[in-house]
């Protein structure tokens, strides 16, 4: 993705009519044409994960790092060894969206702090806040970040909370409505600009 399109070098015309140069004008708009067809209709590096399971808090104050065990599609993005890390093949700016079920287990107030990292390094200024009260009040922290990724680099999104009682819930379908993953993510390809400024 991170060729640019540049217009097409077309000759300059002679003073009087030549097949040559109508031939050479002709060959220079029909390549710049095919090379934009193919370019416009080629696929964007995207993808789409979820995790069927239910994610825990096994040590209060401690950095977790979301999981995904499913995959919806992919293109030029892919799921590393751990499933947290999400490796990019091309350097761009894209789109990373999640949603997650968050529920808490036990009673009282308690926060989790959700946030991105790229290549195992916290985004600065990039953490969110949400309060959860009492057993089984369930929230879904959902938003989105605009990062730029360069190739090779890889994505992951953490979590820390206070309480062990607090989990990223999963549930399996019911008669009428589909099962809810713990935790929705995807990843598209938006620019290639912001990068290259």
């Amino acid at each position: 993705m991170a060729d640019n399109i540049a217009s097409p070098n077309l000759p300059i015309s002679p003073a009087t009519w030549d097949q040559r140069f109508q031939d050479q004008f002709a060959n220079v708009l029909r390549l710049f044409f095919t090379r934009l067809t193919n370019k416009v209709n080629a696929p964007i590096p995207h993808a789409s994960y979820y995790d069927t399971t239910t994610q825990t808090n096994p040590v209060a104050n401690t950095v977790n790092l979301f999981t995904y065990n499913s995959v919806e599609s992919e293109y030029q993005v892919t799921r590393g060894v751990p499933t947290s890390k999400i490796f990019f093949t091309n350097t761009g700016l894209y789109n990373i969206q999640f949603s997650a079920q968050l529920d808490k287990t036990g009673g009282g107030k308690d926060s989790i702090f959700i946030w991105p990292r790229i290549n195992g390094v916290n985004v600065p200024d990039s953490a969110t806040k949400v309060v959860i009260q009492g057993s089984t009040d369930e929230v879904v922290a959902a938003w989105n970040f605009l990062l730029v990724l360069k190739a090779g680099d890889y994505f992951e999104l953490a979590w820390q909370s206070n309480d062990t009682d607090l989990v990223i819930l999963a549930q399996s379908a019911a008669s009428n409505y589909p099962g809810i993953p713990s935790i929705i993510l995807t990843a598209t390809w938006v620019s290639n600009d912001e990068a290259n400024t």
